[in-house]
């Protein structure tokens, strides 16, 4: 069961109560304003939920570029996670092409976060493989 929590013309946002999942769904490409606003509604709905799990579908956003995905997990990601003051871990949803030029890309600052960060999250093309990986983890932190 899903309440829906906020949506915008870019953003779907949506709450899972039974497995404490936050989910968001870019609803198209967007610009970099956009891109904060809705991580910016992101953090607040974790925060009122207590929710560490993230789910990010970003298979709708086809004009991407990449300082946005670097800006999120090198300053946004981490600044949400010292907020709640406990681990937090994102599933990224992206279009099989992205993923390539994400792997394929040299100067991409975070293509994986490190075993230790304070935060974990990983890229998939596969929404089960997301959630299962996200149920791992609930699994592990319990």
């Amino acid at each position: 069961m899903y309440q829906d929590l906020a949506s915008t013309a870019f953003l779907h946002v949506a709450y899972r109560p039974d497995s404490c999942l936050l989910i968001g769904r870019w609803l198209c490409s967007i610009n970099d304003a956009q891109l904060r606003e809705g991580y910016e509604t992101m953090r607040r709905a974790a925060q009122e939920h207590q929710c560490h799990h993230w789910l990010m579908d970003a298979r709708r956003r086809t004009d991407r570029r990449l300082n946005g995905p670097e800006w999120v997990v090198t300053t946004f990601l981490p600044q949400v996670q010292r907020e709640m003051g406990a681990p937090l871990y994102v599933a990224f949803l992206v279009l099989p092409n992205h993923l390539r030029e994400v792997e394929a890309d040299p100067h991409m600052a975070e293509k994986n976060p490190s075993p230790n960060a304070s935060f974990q999250y990983a890229r998939f093309i596969d929404e089960g493989a997301a959630n299962a990986w996200l149920d791992q983890k609930r699994r592990e932190g319990q």
